[in-house]
């Protein structure tokens, strides 16, 4: 797939540094997410994948560094040529233009799919319930669930309850979607499914980072793979040379554990 190198920025991290304690987990990541595009990244559990796009949406806070998402620091504000932490109601509403899915699917219990969709956009964005009823409906479509509007996440597969939390993160008309490992929590025949749906929204121009051992939507999907290992990104390039031609040696290492391992 190609990528239109002229889309507005979306994303941009600079010097990005995160620890924990006397872990030093991200060291100095800098990455642009160009409008429409779809970045995967890839690497060996504890190489620093999950923490970075926890941080694009501040649920991790950076030591070092800056993130961008649409020109608006997040997180942060600039005092004094320095970065300050922003207020909870400012990140809340930063927050807003980035959708997230978590690998657990982080639903209400006690609500119905629908109303799973439709809570944050009546409450956060403060949308008339009416017009969020018909929205959520609609974003429930989408991902296959109409039937399902009325169910609870107890009555619904573990590929159904993702879909769901797909639904809800686009109910708040994200400008950038973040996937956390969406599928590894599910089971082999429910992968497809949300795959499918996210496949779905690539084609439809959705900004997508997606953190991910799936090798085959990357292939497929992805603008651009990106292998972070021990908190660096060390390679970054188009799907089919990053899989046909990797130039780091721990990236062919990678892949060749994680392929073989599907064969």
């Amino acid at each position: 797939m190609m990528q239109d190198s002229n889309a507005p920025i979306v994303v941009t991290a600079r010097g990005v540094e995160k620890t924990f304690g006397d872990l030093h987990v991200l060291k100095g990541i800098d990455l642009t997410v160009r409008k429409g595009e779809v970045v995967v990244i890839v690497g060996a559990s504890g190489s620093g994948k999950t923490t970075f796009i926890r941080c694009i949406n501040h649920l991790e806070k950076i030591e070092k560094g800056r993130i961008e998402v649409n020109g608006h620091l997040i997180g942060y504000r600039e005092s004094n040529g320095k970065l300050v932490e922003d207020s909870e109601r400012n990140i809340a509403r930063q927050r807003q233009e980035i959708g997230m899915v978590f690998q657990l699917f982080n639903l209400f219990p006690h609500l119905t799919a629908l109303e799973n969709v439709i809570e944050a956009p009546i409450h956060v964005r403060k949308i008339p319930r009416e017009e969020a009823i018909q929205t959520g409906r609609a974003l429930l479509a989408r991902v296959g669930l109409a039937a399902k509007a009325d169910a609870y996440p107890s009555q619904l597969s573990g590929g159904q309850q993702q879909r769901v939390a797909i639904a809800r993160a686009l109910a708040m008309r994200p400008a950038l979607m973040l996937f956390d490992e969406p599928t590894s929590a599910l089971d082999p025949e429910m992968i497809g499914e949300v795959l499918d749906v996210m496949k779905e929204l690539a084609r439809e121009g959705m900004t997508m980072i997606v953190v991910s051992h799936e090798m085959g939507f990357a292939r497929e999907v992805a603008h651009r793979v990106i292998m972070m290992h021990d908190g660096r990104i060390i390679e970054e390039a188009p799907p089919k040379e990053f899989f046909t031609a990797p130039k780091h040696e721990r990236t062919a290492a990678f892949l060749s554990r994680v392929i073989g391992a599907h064969q």
